[in-house]
């Protein structure tokens, strides 16, 4: 087929005819995309804001007790850590740690708790870490898609391989149309929110991977009983199935 040249694309422009012009970044229901496909600039923003939240409550309202603190963490905070978290999820390490550092810090202020780290004030509230969050929603919203009690907008397939079912992994190209995929864009397909939520899954025990034909709380009431006996993050777990 032969190229074709001299083909002049007409720009795009607002209904009074105006030219949009092309940017960097475009921000579609609240969530901040670049044309890269990375959400740093996102995640920055709902870190500062968060932040911003946080002095403004501590400011506010004297109490440090346990119960009106996460109340307004829950309300105030942890809605916008959460906002879309399944499109934009981090997987770059000094990005889930900027995350996790605002629960960290907003939980060191309640009262007898300044004295435990992270982990153990997570334990005495019954708190999961915003990381483990955000997996355990990928792996609920997974789940629901192969039931068929959401549109499966993911596109997953689960098969049994014996008695265990699984999601069945997608393999990524090494190429497509003769041309090599750049390791980049292959890390960014292996993070993509598909790829991750299979990985997820397919580390949970036999048990649970098995539930079927039931409603979501009683998935969640047997996933939760795990979670709460296994300290390792997930996403740790998922990249051993990559190695």
């Amino acid at each position: 087929m032969a190229k074709q040249k001299n083909i002049k694309i007409e720009p795009y422009k607002t209904q009074s005819g105006n030219e949009i012009k092309i940017g960097g970044t475009v921000r579609d229901l609240g969530v901040i995309a670049n044309n890269n496909l990375l959400f740093r600039e996102h995640i920055d923003n709902i870190v500062t804001s968060s932040k911003i939240m946080s002095g403004v409550l501590l400011r506010t309202f004297s109490t440090r007790q346990e119960e009106p603190m996460m109340r307004m963490f829950n309300s105030y905070i942890k809605s916008k850590l959460e906002y879309c978290r399944q499109v934009w999820s981090p997987w770059h390490q000094n990005e889930i740690n900027k995350l996790e550092r605002i629960q960290n810090i907003f939980t060191s202020k309640i009262y007898g708790l300044d004295q435990l780290d992270y982990h153990q004030r997570l334990k005495k509230l019954n708190l999961y870490s915003l990381e483990r969050r955000r997996e355990r929603y990928l792996i609920i919203y997974a789940w629901q898609q192969i039931e068929g009690l959401t549109e499966n907008v993911l596109g997953l397939k689960a098969r049994r391989l014996g008695r265990s079912r699984r999601i069945v992994s997608a393999k990524i190209p090494i190429g497509i149309n003769g041309k090599r995929i750049k390791e980049r864009d292959r890390t960014l397909i292996q993070n993509s929110t598909a790829r991750k939520s299979e990985r997820l899954f397919n580390v949970l025990p036999q048990s649970i991977r098995n539930i079927t034909k039931t409603t979501t709380e009683t998935f969640k009431r047997h996933l939760d009983k795990w979670l709460y006996l296994t300290h390792q993050t997930l996403t740790d777990m998922g990249q051993m199935l990559l190695q």
